[in-house]
């Protein structure tokens, strides 16, 4: 286990020297999880779960085999496996004690489509540590405004292991021709308000998971949990207004 954390310490310095690489293009068009109004966490409420035995406010995670909580998503090289990017929403398919919930990682996955978001979409082949059987495992779901990402995208990647899922949000540049993640924090955000106009619970920033990185991620997820049986209410956040058209640019997945 000790050569797989020896990664971990680059991660920072690594998201530096990408950040060189960054094109400046216009700014995409507002989601329609912002247009609504619902990145608001003022009335967030403190994490409520029947089953929290991974949740601890008041220490950081520091390693992957603690809990079910994958702390980066990682890429396959020569020598092993990389981190690229951090974690930073949690999602308990469990909600409060008093409360009898049915999800599922679909369930989860589901509220991006909701939102008008696709499935079909190019891009990178990423992993995450799953403690049980000590391997990494394959992004298990993904969703994104648009399949190529011409002019910049929100974008996730979802893991479930034993109960929690493991979200990496975020937003990346335009693909020109290569995708740089220009925001984690906007990822997390967007997610969340997603997810609070769907009727799930969200506690923002909730749970330190020691994996701060650049350009704009602080090392805490967020924690979101269902509240009604499905997570869904009559809520939605819009309809999703962005296009694509093929480009003319290689686009690795």
């Amino acid at each position: 286990m000790t050569g797989r954390r020896s990664f971990l310490g680059t991660l920072a310095a690594a998201g530096v020297a990408t950040a060189t690489g960054l094109v400046v293009v216009p700014s995409p068009p507002e989601s329609p999880a912002t247009v609504s109004g619902t990145t608001d966490e003022s009335t967030d409420p403190p994490v409520d779960l029947a089953d929290a035995s991974w949740f601890d406010a008041t220490q950081p995670i520091t390693d992957e085999d603690a809990t079910p909580i994958a702390r980066y998503q990682y890429k396959a090289t020569e020598t092993g496996y990389e981190p690229t990017a951090p974690i930073n929403v949690v999602v308990s398919l469990a909600g409060p004690a008093d409360v009898d919930v049915d999800v599922d990682l679909e369930t989860v996955i589901g509220v991006f489509e909701d939102a008008g978001w696709t499935r079909e979409l190019e891009e990178y082949t990423r992993y995450a540590w799953d403690r049980t059987t000590e391997r990494y495992v394959l992004q298990e779901a993904t969703a994104a405004e648009t399949y190529y990402g011409t002019s910049g995208r929100l974008h996730v990647r979802c893991w479930e292991f034993e109960g929690v899922v493991s979200i990496q949000a975020h937003q990346d540049d335009a693909a020109r021709p290569f995708h740089v993640i220009e925001s984690y924090d906007r990822g997390r955000q967007v997610a969340e308000a997603l997810f609070r106009a769907n009727g799930w619970a969200v506690s923002r920033a909730a749970i330190d998971l020691d994996n701060a990185a650049q350009p704009d991620h602080d090392g805490y997820a967020s924690v979101v949990w269902p509240t009604a049986d499905d997570g869904d209410t009559d809520a939605r956040s819009g309809t999703n207004t962005r296009t694509d058209t093929a480009p003319e640019l290689e686009v690795i997945p």
